[in-house]
């Protein structure tokens, strides 16, 4: 049986109270069903799979993940894997107001969307 040995951890630079480890990419990419905004953290890891998240009614990804990835025990995870917001038509800040008799897209064609995002950023594997 193998003896326990002790391990000294270090701890990197700890993140300041809204302080994020990388600069956030916003892109935009067109679909089917017309265009979708996401905003990138991170970089790739090799064999890592990417964070993706999509907001929920009435929200952007602001507003709905922001608390949960600034949470001191989140802090290891963002340093270690690229996250991928989705943000749903027309909820991205500043986004512009519908034009009339704009059809917006439905549940499942939001989540058809999902697809053009990934092939853009050339992703295979998501959490």
């Amino acid at each position: 049986m193998a003896e326990l040995q002790e391990v000294q951890i270090t701890e990197e630079k700890p993140l300041l109270p809204g302080q994020t480890p990388e600069a956030a990419k916003t892109h935009s990419v067109e679909t089917p069903y017309g265009s979708v905004t996401f905003t990138v953290y991170g970089t790739p890891k090799p064999k890592r799979p990417a964070i993706l998240t999509y907001h929920d009614v009435g929200l952007n990804y602001k507003s709905c993940f922001q608390p949960l990835f600034q949470f001191e025990d989140m802090q290891e995870i963002i340093q270690n894997f690229v996250r991928v917001h989705v943000d749903a038509p027309g909820m991205e800040e500043g986004a512009p107001v519908f034009p009339l008799g704009y059809q917006y897209p439905s549940l499942d064609q939001l989540a058809d969307m999902i697809p053009c995002v990934l092939q853009y950023l050339n992703f295979s594997t998501i959490i």
